[in-house]
């Protein structure tokens, strides 16, 4: 018997390797993702410092608070934009989410079917196997007699 062959077997590796590839965009889209929470909590941990040094003091004057009242808003607006960006983010990670499922079902369909065909083949090959068997042994056996 001839050996297995999948007909599709280049689309199921192409497609194996999409399904990589979109796992692979996702993780980039994820650690961007945990770097912008990590540039605001950095933010957040820098103002707060900021604040008990400033009002840790035993005397200030104003434009230390008016210079202190700056960076708060400063800040403020910088954490905006971070959290904005993060949203943007996790919208494309979850849009990314999708292509991936997406892609897994169309390799893991492949997968199936090669097995299947493959299932097909040992079959196939296991009944051709017993028929040559039952011909030599029939073919021994007549010539014996």
């Amino acid at each position: 018997m001839k050996r297995f062959s999948f007909p599709l077997e280049r689309v199921r590796l192409w497609r194996t390797g999409q399904a990589a590839l979109e796992e692979l965009k996702l993780e980039r889209l994820r650690e961007a993702l945990s770097k912008l929470q990590q540039e605001k909590q950095g933010i957040q941990t820098e103002r707060a410092s900021s604040q008990r040094q400033v009002l840790g003091q035993p005397s200030m004057d104003a434009t230390e608070l008016q210079s202190l009242d700056v960076y708060r808003l400063h800040t403020r607006n910088r954490i905006r934009e971070i959290e904005k960006r993060e949203r943007q983010a996790a919208q494309q990670a979850d849009a990314q989410r999708q292509r991936v499922i997406e892609a897994r079902r169309a390799a893991e369909l492949l997968d199936r079917l090669r097995r299947k065909a493959m299932e097909e083949w040992r079959t196939a090959s296991d009944r051709e196997q017993e028929t040559l068997a039952t011909e030599l042994f029939l073919a021994k056996r007549l010539r014996r007699s």
